[in-house]
């Protein structure tokens, strides 16, 4: 008797532990739209619609926790969003990211590059970002063959190697980009309408293989075709979606429930897509988005000049972008600047090892640089005869800020 009353005991404390786990479980999963939300890896930087040719001028960067193995059932999707594609509402490409032993980089960023061969004269094409990306990154190197390189179609793809499912030509507008974890290769899955899209009105269905994903992170962009009287809508299916013209062609703008919405004012496609720093959520605050600058090419960037092109205002004119591949992008607040200052401002040598020299036309009274993701690594406010000592920084990219007065000046520093 004593026996059975200690394991009806026993029995009803677990039974009662589970019923807790289960319900804390249920009570602290996270949804977006249909969709279970999972934390901790997110897009970092993604070209997809570049200057010149799509096949070697693309480029993916994915940020996760330093030195941890990438889920193996983690995968890189694309789904389309053209109105008058058959295919939208349906996942067209999905990167499978993890191998069970592929790790994030000791700085937690995994990129992924092409180069291209072209098999009718063995001419070599290498992807511009490799000379420029961090060692601290791992990267995938994709080597793709064909017969055109300059073509931005995969059908000029013949051999992909290693084959996890990317050919070096991303679906660019319109079209939802997203970070999932799933059982199997969800290419071809449609998480809106049905077998033909004829359906599909922007938002993510109730049921199918997609309620069963951790999504980690989503972005979309929306071009500006829907100003065609013939054109079906754009659809878009991400936690922050930029859209052309939103303000004139809402009603064609087919958007899930949940997500936010920015108005991208301009009839240029967007080139980069970037988020902040470390930042991890779906405002304008945690995000870049910018088309092409003038005179621009992958990968020496520069963002536009015009206010039009660029979100946010911060980033205007910025050229440090050209630096910054395989690591974590800047912040907004690192690089508010007082144009007129920083004109009367010059420091030399720049790339610099030991030591940089100051110029500068009004007094500096104050000196601090910083790494991009915004911490203060130096500080100092005084220098002896205008020379600041770095020879305790690492090989990197810094933003050095200068005061004079009330007047703050930024300039791009360079440790190798």
């Amino acid at each position: 008797m004593v026996d059975q009353l200690i394991f009806k005991t026993i029995f009803m404390k677990k039974t009662l532990l589970f019923i807790t786990l289960l319900i804390t479980f249920v009570g602290y999963s996270q949804m977006f739209d249909n969709i279970p939300t999972a934390s901790g890896i997110y897009i970092n930087k993604l070209i997809a619609s570049p200057s010149g040719s799509d096949l070697t001028n693309e480029y993916i960067e994915i940020r996760g926790t330093a030195n941890a193995v990438i889920p193996s059932d983690l995968y890189f999707i694309t789904i389309e969003g053209d109105g008058n594609s058959s295919s939208r509402g349906k996942v067209s490409e999905a990167i499978l990211l993890g191998d069970g032993t592929r790790t994030f980089g000791a700085n937690g960023i995994l990129a992924i590059i092409t180069n291209y061969t072209d098999t009718d004269d063995n001419s070599f094409t290498a992807s511009p970002y490799k000379s420029v990306i961090s060692s601290d990154a791992t990267v995938i190197e994709i080597a793709l063959t064909g017969t055109d390189v300059t073509s931005s179609s995969s059908s000029a793809v013949a051999t992909k190697t290693p084959d996890i499912g990317y050919d070096g030509n991303l679906i660019d507008a319109t079209a939802t980009y997203m970070l999932v974890t799933a059982s199997s290769n969800p290419k071809g899955v449609r998480i809106d309408g049905t077998s033909d899209s004829s359906d599909a009105d922007g938002n993510i269905n109730a049921s199918g293989d997609h309620t069963s994903w951790m999504l980690y992170d989503s972005v979309g962009y929306g071009d500006d075709d829907d100003v065609d009287a013939n054109e079906n809508g754009e659809f878009l299916y991400a936690q922050i979606v930029y859209v052309q013209d939103h303000a004139s062609f809402s009603a064609k703008h087919k958007i899930t429930t949940s997500a936010t919405i920015v108005d991208y004012a301009t009839t240029s496609d967007a080139n980069y897509i970037l988020r902040q720093g470390n930042k991890t959520g779906y405002t304008m605050n945690d995000w870049v988005i910018s088309a092409n600058g003038s005179n621009s090419s992958v990968p020496n960037w520069v963002f536009s000049t015009s206010s039009a092109k660029v979100y946010p205002d911060e980033f205007l004119g910025w050229e440090g972008i050209k630096d910054v591949y395989g690591q974590l992008n800047p912040e907004a607040a690192a690089l508010s600047v007082d144009n007129v200052f920083a004109s009367k401002v010059g420091i030399y040598p720049n790339p610099a090892t030991l030591q940089v020299n100051i110029s500068s036309t009004l007094e500096i009274n104050t000196i601090n640089v910083y790494n991009l993701i915004g911490k203060r690594v130096l500080s100092t406010s005084a220098l002896k005869n205008n020379i600041l000592d770095v020879s305790n920084l690492s090989s990197g990219v810094y933003l050095m800020k200068l005061t004079s007065g009330t007047l703050t000046a930024s300039k791009k520093l360079i440790i190798k």
